[in-house]
């Protein structure tokens, strides 16, 4: 299964509490806002889109 993760920049409120919630090094904060770096990690557990309070990441299996 592969994974598409889609953060929604205009919604990011920059908590970081997305690179907090990925255990799986998916998501770093570079720049001032959170960046999918390792997307060919990401375990699908969705912890990041159920911490981000303004519902900014979304995922699709593809």
């Amino acid at each position: 299964m592969t994974v598409e993760m889609e953060i929604n920049y205009e919604k990011c409120v920059g908590c970081k509490e997305c690179v907090k919630a990925c255990s799986f090094g998916v998501i770093e904060w570079l720049d001032d806002m959170p960046v999918v770096v390792n997307p060919k990690s990401c375990k699908f557990c969705l912890e990041c889109e159920k911490k981000c309070p303004v519902n900014a990441i979304t995922h699709k299996e593809k």
